[in-house]
């Protein structure tokens, strides 16, 4: 079944919400899938503004190279091995249909029409993140288990000349995460089965916590978690799955420090002293606004966080 407007000017509608183009329902096993069928434009006025926020005039540039991101992004996702493009969620892209939409993005799209971040002349896999806390990150560091590619790898965010980095003023550049010896060894006996071979249960008390190498960005490569029951270790983005805070939310990067206390054969203290925020891999976004603020146009943003890339446009 496909929804569509009614009259020009109008949208659909799904769960109270707004959206551009047409609705195609499919019934499934376990309900039913919704898809949003739209212009790749419509699409990234539902996105750009949720990945990059609202931002001064002066940031113009960090919007305009975020709609780029998102577009090429998108482009190289596009699928005929299922029903969708693209999920609506950080899985992909996050997409808020019409009520995301704002002018600023809307005219950073239109700036920006058709342009894709490319290499060797085809649009490239754009990962962006929040906060890269002084340095991006090749994928293998972060993700493991996944090849590295020539224009994702370590790019520093020092400002030339200067101590400072152009994403300090986000909220997540440093902060700090905390945990006693009860905290540690719940979200131990929580998550740490689901990333390693550790048991579900039995684990018993967490009797140390070890560093094991560094990345080339900096980043802590992998743990060493060593239990009663054995010793499990965590490599690149699952540290983060592991280390949650009290209301489950993952760690902030694995771009840390940490000191450790122990008492009666137990790690008593557990506090981890960071830098950003994601996985650090590619586009950095408050590296973005800081660059846009110092002058920076887009394509230089984007050709600085993908090296080696070109910008132009999509073929067709």
């Amino acid at each position: 079944m496909v929804i569509r407007p009614t009259t020009p000017g109008t949208f659909v509608v799904w769960n109270g919400k707004r959206y551009r183009g047409e609705l195609a329902i499919t019934p499934t096993d376990s309900g039913m899938l919704v898809v949003n069928v739209l212009s790749m434009n419509d699409y990234l006025r539902g996105v750009v503004p949720l990945e990059i926020g609202s931002r001064t005039p002066a940031e113009f540039a960090a919007v305009e190279a975020q709609a780029v991101a998102a577009r090429t992004y998108a482009y190289k996702h596009l699928t005929s091995a299922r029903a969708f493009d693209m999920y609506a969620t950080v899985q992909d892209q996050v997409y808020g249909g019409v009520e995301a939409e704002k002018p600023q993005s809307d005219s950073a799209i239109m700036t920006t029409a058709d342009v894709v971040v490319l290499y060797n002349g085809q649009p490239i896999t754009t990962p962006y993140h929040s906060t890269c806390g002084g340095s991006t990150a090749g994928v293998s560091e972060v993700w493991y288990d996944q090849p590295d590619q020539p224009y994702l790898r370590p790019v520093s965010d020092k400002i030339p000349g200067t101590n400072g980095y152009y994403c300090d003023p986000s909220p997540r550049f440093s902060w700090t995460q905390s945990y006693d010896a009860t905290s540690l060894r719940a979200v131990i006996e929580k998550y740490l089965a689901t990333y390693t071979k550790a048991p579900k249960n039995g684990l018993g008390k967490i009797t140390d916590i070890r560093e094991q190498g560094r990345t080339p960005s900096g980043r802590v490569a992998a743990l060493a978690v060593q239990t009663e029951s054995g010793t499990y270790t965590l490599r690149g983005n699952d540290i983060r799955f592991v280390l949650r805070d009290p209301k489950g939310a993952i760690l902030n990067s694995t771009y840390f420090t940490f000191t450790r206390e122990t008492s009666g054969g137990e790690v008593s203290s557990f506090s981890v002293n960071g830098r950003g925020y994601g996985h650090g891999i590619g586009m950095c976004q408050w590296g973005a606004i800081g660059r846009a603020r110092a002058g920076q146009n887009y394509r230089t943003i984007l050709e600085t966080y993908y090296p080696g890339t070109t910008i132009g446009r999509i073929a067709g």
